[in-house]
């Protein structure tokens, strides 16, 4: 028993040891709401993505409602300014702008940043302030959450009801421009019409950072068969959220997470799915009981897998994957590949 113990978790150590890429993580949040208490990003997140094995990080400018939208452009940038400042303190962490950065710090062993936006309500209506934030490293864009910007409209937390328009004008202007730098496209949160416009506008591989799949939850931001069969036929990848793997609580398993996994998979293949884990229980617990109760009435009450809450528990999602029977090849793709061959292609 327990020399069969050892062997599986040698396997996870070797499995781990080429980093793992989760591309959704909503840390620029945090650092910016503990601006006050630097050496945040080293002290309370560096345990966890060491214990984790992670290898890089898909980090998102996201701004709350509360200030939009007159402080929408100044809290983005803070945040970016955090991440930054936070980062000069320590050489365990380096973000990047190119895929060469990318591959420079995996082979020094840090813990690669990539910047995404999720929401382009810090554009305004400015095409001209996307290319600001490409300067600072700005590489993934999702143009919704859940709500409605200069953009477009986000898909709601119900099976339909969100607005049947698809993009605006400057959320197509938006799109042209991220393909012409070199950002890549995220699909995450979009409403089903805008999902159409996006992938008629473009030529390049599509990503959704994090979702999950409507067959398993039926509402309209996780992703239908068509949508998931259209990101693989662009050869793109469908990163597996960890909260809304299910609508009650009791089915919201590492297990069911893996269901959404194999959906994928069966649907596209094994090079058309990755991790976007979007750990936020930290966030949602940080919330007034109030503040939680109204998001929860507004969006849906999130259930979060017991043992998958942050990125220390990265290891029991890889032992799970090893029970369930996928062999080293198949979970080195899940766990990395598939997200480092976008990211080789587009930067």
């Amino acid at each position: 028993m327990n020399a069969t113990k050892e062997s599986i978790e040698e396997r996870i150590d070797r499995l781990h040891s080429g980093g793992i890429v989760d591309f959704h993580f909503d840390l620029l949040i945090d650092l910016y709401e503990k601006r006050d208490r630097p050496g945040v990003l080293v002290s309370h997140f560096l345990p966890e993505f060491e214990a984790g094995g992670i290898g890089m990080l898909g980090v998102a400018i996201y701004v709350e409602d509360r200030y939009l939208p007159e402080m929408g452009l100044r809290v983005a940038l803070d945040q970016v300014a955090r991440l930054y400042a936070e980062v000069e303190q320590t050489e365990r962490f380096a973000i990047c702008k190119t895929f060469a950065e990318i591959e420079q710090a995996r082979a020094a062993n840090k813990i690669t940043l990539v910047i995404t936006m999720e929401g382009v309500e810090p554009l305004g209506e400015d095409l001209n302030l996307l290319r600001a934030f490409y300067e600072l490293g700005l590489r993934s864009v999702g143009l919704t959450h859940a709500r409605r910007n200069a953009a477009g409209s986000g898909g709601i937390f119900k099976p339909s009801g969100s607005s049947r328009d698809g993009l605006t004008n400057f959320g197509r202007h938006v799109v042209r421009e991220c393909e012409r730098l070199g950002i890549l496209i995220d699909l995450a949160h979009i409403n089903p019409k805008g999902f159409e416009d996006i992938v008629e506008l473009t030529s390049k591989p599509l990503i959704v950072s994090h979702t999950n799949v409507r067959k398993f939850c039926d509402i309209e931001r996780n992703i239908s068969d068509e949508q998931i069969k259209i990101i693989g036929q662009r050869g793109g990848v469908v990163g597996v959220n960890a909260i809304l793997v299910s609508p009650e609580s009791e089915s919201s398993t590492i297990d069911h997470y893996i269901d959404h996994i194999e959906h994928v998979i069966g649907l596209i293949g094994m090079d058309g799915v990755g991790i976007g884990f979007d750990f936020c229980e930290y966030l949602f617990q940080q919330m007034p009981v109030k503040v939680r109760t109204e998001l929860a009435a507004k969006l849906t009450k999130p259930h979060f897998i017991p043992d998958l809450t942050n990125h220390s528990h990265t290891r029991n999602l890889t032992r799970k994957l090893i029970e369930r029977g996928f062999s080293d090849e198949e979970i080195g793709k899940i766990l990395r590949r598939n997200w480092l061959r976008i990211l080789r292609e587009w930067l």
